[in-house]
Formats: structure tokens, sequence, C-alpha cells
């Protein structure tokens, strides 16, 4: 189950960014992935986390935070289709 919401929210934050093209989004993961592993650590879900999962913890927030900011900037600077009246 952990692994399956592992990749679950590695795509769904920026995916949501790319929905939403709004900054307020970059707190979804910014908050998404330390609850995610809180999680594991206290054995709210999964089998618990292993030695040195802040430091996971820590990377994923990083990783979730750039990747929406990324999905954001990239769907924020491309033109916009216009369609021929």
């Amino acid at each position: 189950m952990a692994q399956a919401a592992f990749v679950a929210l590695l795509f769904a934050f920026p995916l949501i960014g790319v929905a939403a093209r709004r900054w307020l989004t970059l707190l979804l993961p910014a908050v998404g992935w330390p609850l995610f592993y809180v999680g594991l650590h206290q054995g709210w879900w999964g089998d618990g986390a292993g030695d040195g999962w802040q430091y996971l913890a820590l990377l994923m927030t990083v990783v979730g935070v750039v990747s929406t900011a990324v999905a954001i900037v990239a769907t924020r600077s491309g033109r916009r289709v216009q369609w021929p009246k």
C-alpha cells in the first residue's frame, strides 16, 4: 500500500500543479511528503519507515516542490492556442 501511495504522490503533486497553475499548490508537496513519512514512521499506514527516514522525507519534499514548480512554470509559460474564427 505504501509503495502505491508513494508513486501516486510522486505524480499527483506535479499534475495538480499543472491543473491549478497556482503557486499555492507548492504547499501540497511541502506538507504532503513529510506527512506521508511521519505516518509511515508512526505506523499509521504501511509497515513503518526504516532508519534515516527523515532524510528521505526531506529529499522527497525537495523533489516534490521542485517538480511541481517546474510543472507550474511549464504550464504558465506555454502559449495559448487560439482557434481560428
